[in-house]
């Protein structure tokens, strides 16, 4: 019996993988490793934001209790203002130093400003105190930091990158 080799029409068995079909698998792995990078990347951001809405709760329950504590003083936290953050510096013994005589309301609304502005970045705050027909006080206490989900990179924002995101509470005291 002749064996014929090489005849035209015969299929070879296939061995082994083309060049091509490595290029398109690496080619595939790249964009999934390149969406894990991503996901990573949200993933940050999205807990810093968690972090800092952590943090404008907590200063907004703390401004909260100091007026329920000292309630004979109330309307004096009318004078955190917006405009009051201006110029706030944190210095580097930390807030509390900053107001030694904790017990009375200026010295709470100074270290209070001082928390808000170490705490959150581009933070601001804000409280309305007004009484009621019933002599009672409603408090609005309005905290507004800058979040960093959708950045940009505004040269004119001073520094301070994202947009402004604000966390509000009332309450009748």
């Amino acid at each position: 019996m002749i064996r014929r080799r090489n005849t035209p029409g015969r299929i070879h068995a296939q061995r082994g993988f083309s060049l091509i079909e490595v290029l398109i698998a690496l080619l595939v792995l790249a964009v999934g490793l390149i969406g894990l990078a991503f996901l990573q990347v949200l993933n940050v951001r999205y807990t810093n934001s968690a972090q800092h809405r952590t943090m404008a709760t907590n200063l907004a329950s703390e401004v909260m209790d100091m007026m329920r504590s000292n309630p004979r003083h109330i309307v004096v936290y009318n004078r955190l203002t917006e405009d009051s953050f201006t110029g706030v510096t944190v210095p580097g013994t930390g807030c509390s130093s900053v107001a030694e005589d904790a017990a009375t309301a200026l010295n709470n609304i100074i270290r209070w400003r001082c928390d808000v502005v170490s705490q959150l970045p581009g933070g601001r705050g804000s409280v309305v105190v007004v009484e009621n027909p019933t002599g009672r006080y409603t408090a609005t206490v309005t905290v507004t930091w800058a979040d960093n989900v959708s950045r940009t990179n505004d040269a004119a924002s001073g520094g301070i990158e994202g947009r402004l995101t604000s966390f509000q509470v009332v309450s009748t005291l």
